[in-house]
C-alpha cells in the first residue's frame, strides 16, 4: 500500500510509517501525552498582551500541572475530571518566550509571542483566500510577515460543546501559509501590523454558505422570542438525525483506468492515468492529489491490485463525515497550467467502493468554486464505468456564470462523501463545533463578514446579530470584546428605478447593530463589490477599512475611521436637508460632479429619483416629483449607483431616513 496523505503530487514511493510520521509533523497535532494542551497552544502562537492568560488542558485526575511563560509560572491539580486551568499575569507585547507545561511529562510551546489577538469569523467571503484576491499575484510573493501568525480552525459540526479543534496549529505568515488564509482577515492583520508593530494572531472560524443561527448557541435564541422559531427544527431533531451530524462514517472510494474521450467518432481514447507505475501521474504530465481539508481521519492509498487485479488503483478512504472535505484531485500540467481539450468530449474512468462523490471539472476563468460539475454519484461495491461529458456539466449557480472553456482546462477534482452524502448544518452547530473550543483563549476583537445566506430575511437580522454579539461576549467573558462587522457589498440588479432591496434591508441591519451596541464598527463596502459576482475580489481594502475602524476605536488613534453615516434630517419646504457624522474633513461626489443614488418620497411612500447636492457637511436633496418630501433613501438597491464619500476617501453607509415595513419584514 502508498500512503500519499501528506503529499501533494507523489511521485515516489514512500514507506507507510514514514508518511504517517510526517503527517503528525506536519499537522501540528498535540501529542495527547500526559498532560495535554488544546491545539490553540502549538508553536508560533499569539497571545493577547494585556490580558491575563489563560492555559488549559488535561491530565490524569489529581495530577500535578505546573506552567511557566517567561517570568511568570502558576500551578494546580487536574480536577476529578482530568480537566486543569490556570492563570498566568497579563504580558506586554513581545517575545519570542517558551511555554512550559509539566505534569509527569513535559510540553514545551517555542516561538510564543505576545501581541493583538483576533478572530475572524463568517462565510465565504471571510473565508476567500489571498490568493483568489484582487492583485493576489504581487500580494502572495510579499506575504512574509513573521510577527504575523496564522491559525486555521478545521470545519466541525457539532451539537454540544467541544473542547478542542480539530488537528490544526499556528503558523508563520508566509506566501505559502498566507495564500489561502482568509484575505480580508490577512489585510487586516496587516495594516495592523504596520501601524501598531506588534505580534498579530489571526484565527480564523469560517464556513462558506453559512447562515448566522449556526453561530449562535441555541439556548440564547431559545430566550428571545422573535427567535424561538429559528430553533425549533433543531428542537425537533430526531435522535437518527442527531447521530447523522456527528457520527463519521467510513468511506472507501477506489478510482483507475482514466482515458480522455475523442470528440470525433471512430478515434481511440487517449490514456490519461492508470497508476500502474506506481505514481499519481497523469499522461499529460499533471497528478493528483489529495487535500483532506478537515477530513483528517482520511487519507489517499495507491492499493494494488487495481481493476483487472493488477497494476494500481487509487483508494480514498477513513471516517469522514458530510461536513468534511475529502478532494482527491488531478492538475492537467505539473506547473498548474492549463490544457487545450477541445479534441475530447469528456473523461471516462472506473471506480467501486463504499462512498458519494460529484466530478468538478476546473477551468481558470471560474475562481469562486462554482465549477462545472455533475450531480452527487454513488460507488457501488463492484467495478464499475463512469462517462463524464463536457456537455452534461453544470455550476450550480450560486456563483458567476462562465462559459466552459474546453480550450483552457486546468483539470478536475472529486468531491469525496460518506454513503449518505451532504449533511444540513443544524442551528448553533458551528457555535458548537468552532467556537466553543476556542472560548479559553483571549481575544482583542472578532471581524465578521456575512449575510448573505440570511439576506432573504433582513429584518429577522436585527435580532440575530446583537444576539451573536451578546452571546460571544458572554462565552468568551468579555463583555468589551470589540466586534467588527462587513457591510454588505453591492451584488445582484442595478435599480433603475428606486424599489425595495433585501440586500439594503440586510446592510441597514447591519448598520442598527453598530448603531446600538457598543464596541461594534462597521466596513462600508458599498463600492467594493460586484453586481455579477457575489465574491468580489476587493479583499485588500475590505481588510483595511476594518483596521482603520480598529486603529481609530480599540486603539485610538488619531484617524478617521469611517465614512459618512446619517445622522438627523431637517425637511425644508420641498427638500430635505440631511447631516453626517463622520463629514469633518468634508463631504464629496467621488468620481463625478453631481451626487447619485438618493431617492425622495412623499406621504404616498412612493420614491423618485432626486437631485441632491453638498453645502458643507449637509447634503441637501429634493425632486420635481415630490412637493412635499417627508423620506430619504441613499443607495437603497442590491447594487446601487452611489458616489457620497467623504475627503478621507470612506464611502457612505446606505441608509433610509424611513422606518416604513420592507420586503423581508412583510414576508416574514
Amino acid at each position: 500500500m502508498k500512503n500519499l496523505k501528506c503529499l501533494w503530487n507523489s511521485v515516489v514511493r514512500i514507506p507507510v510509517t514514514l508518511v504517517c510520521l510526517c503527517f503528525v509533523a506536519l499537522s501540528g497535532a498535540p501529542s495527547w501525552a500526559d498532560p495535554s494542551l488544546p491545539t490553540l497552544f502549538s508553536d508560533h502562537m499569539v497571545l493577547q498582551q494585556g490580558r491575563e492568560i489563560q492555559v488549559w488542558g488535561k491530565a490524569d485526575p489529581g495530577e500535578k500541572i505546573t506552567v511557566r511563560l517567561a517570568a511568570d509560572s502558576a500551578a494546580a491539580a487536574a480536577d476529578a475530571t482530568g480537566r486543569w486551568l490556570l492563570h498566568l499575569p497579563a504580558l506586554a507585547a513581545g517575545g519570542p518566550f517558551t511555554l512550559s507545561v509539566r505534569g509527569r511529562k513535559e510540553i514545551i510551546i517555542r516561538d510564543v509571542m505576545i501581541g493583538e489577538v483576533w478572530l475572524a469569523s463568517g462565510q465565504s467571503n471571510m473565508t476567500f483566500p489571498l490568493s483568489g484576491a484582487e492583485g493576489a499575484e504581487t500580494e502572495v510573493p510579499h506575504a512574509n510577515y513573521p510577527q504575523i501568525r496564522l491559525f486555521t480552525v478545521p470545519r466541525k459540526i457539532a451539537l454540544r460543546p467541544q473542547e478542542n479543534t480539530r488537528a490544526a496549529h499556528w503558523e508563520i505568515c508566509t506566501p505559502e501559509t498566507a495564500k489561502e488564509f482568509s484575505a480580508v482577515a490577512y489585510f487586516f492583520g496587516r495594516e495592523l501590523l504596520r501601524h501598531r508593530n506588534v505580534p498579530i494572531g489571526l484565527v480564523e472560524s469560517a464556513w462558506p454558505g453559512t447562515a448566522i443561527q449556526e453561530w449562535i448557541d441555541a439556548d440564547v435564541m431559545r430566550r428571545e422570542p422573535e427567535l424561538k422559531d429559528v430553533v425549533k427544527e433543531l428542537d425537533q431533531a430526531s435522535p437518527a438525525d442527531r447521530a447523522r451530524i456527528e457520527t463519521a462514517q467510513a468511506l472507501d472510494l477506489q478510482f483507475d483506468d482514466f482515458e480522455l474521450i475523442p470528440a470525433s467518432a471512430g478515434t481511440a481514447g487517449k490514456p490519461l492515468a492508470d497508476f500502474n507505475d506506481g505514481t499519481t501521474r497523469l499522461t499529460t504530465g499533471g497528478s493528483f492529489s489529495y487535500s483532506w481539508g478537515d477530513a483528517g481521519d482520511s487519507s489517499l492509498d495507491l492499493i494494488s491490485p487495481g481493476r483487472g487485479s493488477s497494476g494500481f488503483a487509487a483508494s480514498v478512504a477513513g471516517k469522514i463525515d458530510g461536513t468534511q472535505d475529502a478532494i482527491l484531485g488531478a492538475d492537467y500540467r505539473f506547473d498548474h497550467g492549463d490544457e487545450d481539450l477541445t479534441a475530447y468530449s469528456g473523461i471516462r474512468f472506473w471506480v467501486r467502493g463504499s462512498g458519494a462523490f460529484r466530478f468538478r471539472s476546473k477551468q481558470p476563468t471560474i475562481t469562486d468554486y462554482d465549477d462545472y460539475a455533475t450531480p452527487l454519484l454513488k460507488a457501488t461495491p463492484e467495478w464499475q464505468q463512469r462517462t463524464v461529458l463536457f456537455r452534461d456539466l453544470h455550476q450550480d449557480g450560486w456563483g458567476v456564470v462562465r462559459e466552459f472553456t474546453p480550450a483552457a482546462l486546468t483539470g478536475f477534482s472529486f468531491e469525496c462523501l460518506p454513503p449518505s452524502g451532504y449533511v444540513d448544518r443544524p442551528v448553533s452547530g458551528l457555535y458548537e463545533g468552532m467556537i466553543t473550543p476556542l472560548l479559553g483563549y483571549r481575544f482583542r476583537g472578532a471581524l465578521w463578514y456575512q449575510g448573505e445566506s440570511n439576506a432573504l430575511k433582513a429584518h429577522q437580522y436585527r435580532k440575530l446579530l446583537p444576539a451573536l454579539i451578546g452571546n460571544w461576549r458572554q462565552a468568551f467573558h468579555a463583555p468589551d470584546m470589540d466586534f467588527l462587522i462587513v457591510q454588505l457589498p453591492n451584488h445582484g440588479a442595478i435599480p433603475t428605478e428606486p424599489g425595495e432591496s433585501a440586500w439594503a434591508e440586510m446592510r441597514e441591519a447591519e448598520w442598527m447593530t453598530v448603531r446600538d451596541v457598543a464596541h461594534t464598527g462597521m466596513a462600508v463596502t458599498i463600492d467594493l463589490g460586484d453586481p455579477k459576482d457575489v465574491h468580489p475580489h476587493k479583499k485588500r481594502e475590505v481588510g483595511e477599512r476594518l483596521a482603520l475602524w480598529a486603529l481609530g476605536t480599540t486603539y485610538k488613534e488619531p484617524t478617521e475611521y469611517s465614512g459618512p453615516l446619517f445622522a438627523s434630517m431637517k425637511i425644508e419646504d420641498n427638500s430635505i436637508r440631511l447631516q453626517f457624522t463622520h463629514a469633518a474633513s468634508g463631504l464629496e461626489a467621488r468620481g463625478d460632479s453631481i451626487l447619485h443614488g438618493f431617492a425622495v418620497a412623499g406621504e404616498e411612500r412612493k420614491f423618485h429619483w432626486a437631485e441632491a447636492h453638498i453645502e458643507g457637511d449637509v447634503v441637501v436633496v429634493s425632486s420635481a416629483d415630490v412637493a412635499k418630501p417627508v423620506a430619504v433613501r441613499y443607495a437603497w438597491g442590491d447594487s446601487p449607483v452611489c458616489n457620497l464619500f467623504n475627503k478621507d476617501g470612506l464611502p457612505a453607509s446606505p441608509f433610509r431616513t424611513d422606518n416604513w415595513p420592507g420586503i423581508t419584514e412583510r414576508g416574514q
